[in-house]
């Protein structure tokens, strides 16, 4: 295995040729004892990556109006679409995604239900490996399209942990404000009315239920 050590993102085409990557960003002086714990197989993985993987060099394609700036000055053009949302909005699959993080075990997802009238999403999570281990499902919202919002938005997630071959029912609530975008003129949140399309899965990119919330 390829063990990581860095603040952020980083190029990762060379990850072919190795069997795994344990990413640990800045983990600190216990850092040997936990890269340890991790590759023995003492402890299971269940860390997800807090940012995306980009496959080349400012695969966004930052102007550098937009950073690092002329003249001490960022013009912030690419409006809401940062990170995640980027690779959403425009249909492009990174390295690796935002969410994404594996373990020594397998989970499946399953038994979606929204309710329109509570704003829950419930489903299960079963640990379909040998071993036991921790999941985290995501919860991701798709405005209705005259929000003019990047598509796929994280709202929501819950961290479970559950012994081979255990199942558990999770249900995620969404709260006004998850609903809602920033209306710049009258300085406050509006509430969007429609059909939001809900989905779930383990990472951003890897999405195993889908459905819909009418508001």
């Amino acid at each position: 295995a390829a063990v990581v050590i860095t603040p952020g993102a980083v190029l990762t085409n060379w990850t072919d040729s190795v069997p795994s990557v344990l990413v640990m960003f800045m983990p600190g002086q216990e850092e040997g004892t936990a890269a340890a714990g991790l590759l023995s197989g003492r402890v299971n993985p269940s860390g997800k990556l807090p940012l995306t993987f980009p496959n080349v060099e400012n695969e966004v394609g930052f102007t550098p109006s937009q950073y690092p700036g002329v003249n001490l000055q960022a013009n912030y053009t690419e409006r809401l679409e940062v990170g995640y949302r980027w690779y959403h909005a425009h249909n492009v699959v990174p390295r690796y995604a935002f969410g994404h993080g594996l373990s020594y075990t397998n989970f499946t997802f399953s038994g979606l239900a929204v309710d329109n009238t509570a704003r829950t999403v419930t489903f299960s999570v079963q640990n379909v490996g040998q071993v036991a281990g921790a999941e985290v499902p995501q919860v991701y919202l798709t405005f209705p399209q005259t929000s003019g919002e990047p598509p796929r938005q994280l709202k929501g997630f819950e961290k479970v942990t559950l012994q081979a071959g255990a199942s558990v029912s999770v249900k995620v609530p969404l709260t006004e404000r998850d609903l809602s975008i920033w209306d710049a003129t009258a300085h406050a949140w509006a509430l969007q009315t429609g059909a939001f399309k809900v989905e779930v899965g383990p990472s951003s990119q890897d999405i195993k239920l889908a459905g819909t919330l009418t508001v």
